[in-house]
């Protein structure tokens, strides 16, 4: 439907009516053509098209749904409509001259449906398609289900993925070699999924994962196992039988082998004979405790994954003493009993920038511990020993001269009992290292209209970083891209937040009618520290409305009947608002109805008082709204 709009410029009683009475058919007619008089022009419009685009918030915030879409080309306002379910009574909630709208009627974690018109003075368009929303609430999240890790997909990672807690901002995933922990804290992330890359091959690692938000994090989730796809582990090496060392057991040892899991003992009477398995164990010694005294037995060992298992090992044998110590192919020479294996070696994963500390529990009988470094987790012990203590702990402090240890880069290590008779076998190696591995993962917002040709972001500052990636596109869902990188000091506070200037918006065709969409990454200038995940999306644009008008000028006594009011045009401004006041500062008031704004660049004001002084201000306006005003212009009638 086309509608004609006659807008005039405001006149008095009795000029309206002598008008109205000697209008002529041809008068008439040139208005229905839409011919500017004395400032005003006539208007016509059909009705917009349906939005497009429509998304609404799921969980960003506690108390509100955000509800996103398109614009769409001359609608000057938008109606939001929601209802309970997809196929539910769509009710109208609200409206805007925008493309966004915050509903904080919503009752937390309940989904909501929502829909949206396009409308103008001619009326509005059919709903556009459905989307779901929900807001996040109060409260720590819902514990995630549907945790999988996956079982020999990838040669180079385990992916964990869960189902979506509502509520939850990101998501923290935990890790063991046991099921029953304890768990340590591999990453954090904003989505449903994250690739461990720090899986060792065939090893089987549990997973759990929490949901989190600004009230904490969730309980665990139910455990998962997974672990990456790998090959059979190389043969092991350096197998020694004890000769005579212990009465009651041959002890065997071995050097740990990259990927294996577990390893397979096995037993001959004779180098040649049949070889029986007895004992699978993960670490790499196994005490042999059904042997006879004075009895030489013969030791091959296996390295296995969930791949397979290695060929045997050279072998060598070993024989329990009948009362003394002897000599031989896997003695250490002495005459009591070598200590054990140290238990729980535990490597501290960035918990200190200037160095790695290593601890384990402590050994019966033992009066030190040797401590082994090594660049992945096969050591050896002529080379790779940096130090001895009688503590169950070591500090690796990192020196750039003497000891220099790479940031945040992995190092391996391993530790040994030692007691008179000598040095027991190495244990269970576990890697470490030093500095921040940037996990966190920042909460973005971006200013809707504030600014005209900038939108600011602002996050927390995260743990470890001292840079940030901001990545944005032009489209929900669109293809990211990164815009910039924001430097910042590592003395992360969290309290703190990081201020960034999208000026660049100004770049791009239309950037006024668009909503952008942001992500941020925390990130170390150190490569091996990384960064952590994506923040979730957070739209934001710039001020839609017109920029002020500029060059305003009022006619000043050169007119006995009006004052006349023009300035320059504003760019995609469609219509304009006239204001006046009797002084330059008091208040201002529209002279101007809602049917009379001027569609053009003059205004005749023909209500002036002769002999008083005036002074007009004007404002650009379109369909998302009015800008700001004016400088201000005096103006006046003529007296005479």
């Amino acid at each position: 439907m086309i509608e004609s709009h006659m807008l005039v410029g405001r006149e008095t009683m009795t000029t309206r009516m002598r008008k109205h009475s000697t209008r002529t058919p041809i008068t008439i007619g040139l208005l229905a053509a839409g011919m500017i008089l004395g400032g005003c022009a006539l208007l016509g419009l059909v009705a917009p098209g349906v939005p497009t685009g429509v998304d609404a918030s799921d969980g960003s915030s506690l108390d509100r749904i955000a509800i996103v879409w398109e614009s769409v080309s001359g609608a000057l306002r938008y109606e939001v409509w929601r209802a309970p379910s997809e196929d539910g009574s769509y009710e109208k909630i609200g409206e805007t001259p925008g493309t966004t709208y915050s509903d904080d009627t919503v009752t937390p974690n309940t989904t909501y449906w929502y829909r949206v018109k396009a409308c103008n003075r001619s009326g509005c368009s059919d709903l556009s398609t459905a989307d779901s929303g929900y807001a996040a609430g109060e409260g720590i999240s819902q514990v995630p289900t549907g945790v999988s890790a996956t079982d020999g997909t990838y040669t180079d990672r385990v992916r964990v993925t869960w189902n979506p807690s509502p509520g939850a901002t990101s998501y923290e995933v935990w890790r063991d070699v046991a099921r029953g922990g304890p768990y340590n804290l591999r990453g954090t992330v904003s989505g449903t999924t994250y690739d461990d890359r720090d899986a060792s091959p065939g090893v089987v690692y549990w997973y759990k994962v929490k949901a989190c938000n600004a009230s904490g994090c969730s309980a665990f989730s139910a455990p998962d196992l997974g672990f990456t796809f790998a090959s059979a582990p190389d043969p092991v090496t350096n197998v020694l039988a004890t000769d005579g060392t212990y009465t009651d057991r041959v002890r065997v040892t071995w050097t740990a082998v990259t990927g294996a899991a577990n390893y397979e003992v096995h037993r001959a009477e004779s180098e040649d004979g049949t070889y029986t398995r007895r004992a699978t164990v993960t670490g790499a010694s196994y005490d042999d405790t059904g042997v006879t005294q004075g009895t030489t037995y013969w030791y091959k060992v296996k390295a296995c994954n969930s791949a397979g298992c290695s060929a045997f090992s050279v072998p060598d044998f070993g024989h329990a003493s009948t009362g003394g110590g002897g000599g031989g192919g896997g003695g250490s020479g002495g005459t009591g009993d070598l200590p054990g294996q140290p238990q729980n070696v535990t490597a501290s994963d960035g918990a200190f920038a200037d160095k790695i500390r290593v601890t384990w529990s402590s050994v019966s009988g033992a009066t030190s511990y040797r401590i082994y470094r090594s660049d992945d987790s096969t050591f050896d012990i002529t080379t790779d020993r940096i130090a001895e203590t009688t503590s169950t702990s070591f500090d690796d402090v990192h020196h750039a001269t003497n000891n220099p240890l790479g940031l945040c880069a992995d190092y391996w290590y391993a530790v040994s009992a030692m007691n008179a008779t000598g040095e027991g076998p190495l244990s269970v190696p576990d890697t470490g290292y030093r500095g921040t591995r940037v996990t966190g993962v920042p909460t973005v917002s971006a200013t809707d209209g504030l600014h005209a040709t900038k939108i600011v972001l602002t996050w927390n500052e995260i743990s470890g970083a001292t840079e940030y990636e901001v990545w944005r596109a032009e489209s929900f869902g669109g293809s990211y891209t990164q815009i910039a990188t924001k430097e910042e000091a590592a003395d992360a506070d969290p309290n703190t937040t990081v201020t960034f200037d999208d000026s660049t918006v100004v770049e791009v065709a239309s950037y006024w009618e668009k909503t952008f969409y942001y992500k941020v990454k925390a990130c170390s200038e150190a490569t091996a520290c990384g960064c952590g995940g994506s923040s979730a999306p957070e739209s934001g644009y710039v001020r839609r409305t017109p920029d002020a008008p500029t060059n305003v000028n009022a006619t000043d006594g050169t007119d006995t009947s009006k004052v006349v009011i023009t300035w320059a045009a504003a760019e995609r401004a469609t219509r304009y608002e006239v204001y006046r006041s009797t002084s330059q500062t008091g208040t201002y008031t529209k002279i101007t109805d809602a049917d009379e704004d001027f569609i053009n660049t003059s205004c005749t004001d023909t209500t002036a008082q002769a002999g008083t002084k005036y002074w007009y201000k004007v404002s650009a306006c379109n369909g998302y709204g009015c800008g700001p005003m004016s400088d201000s212009d005096e103006g006046s009638r003529s007296t005479s």
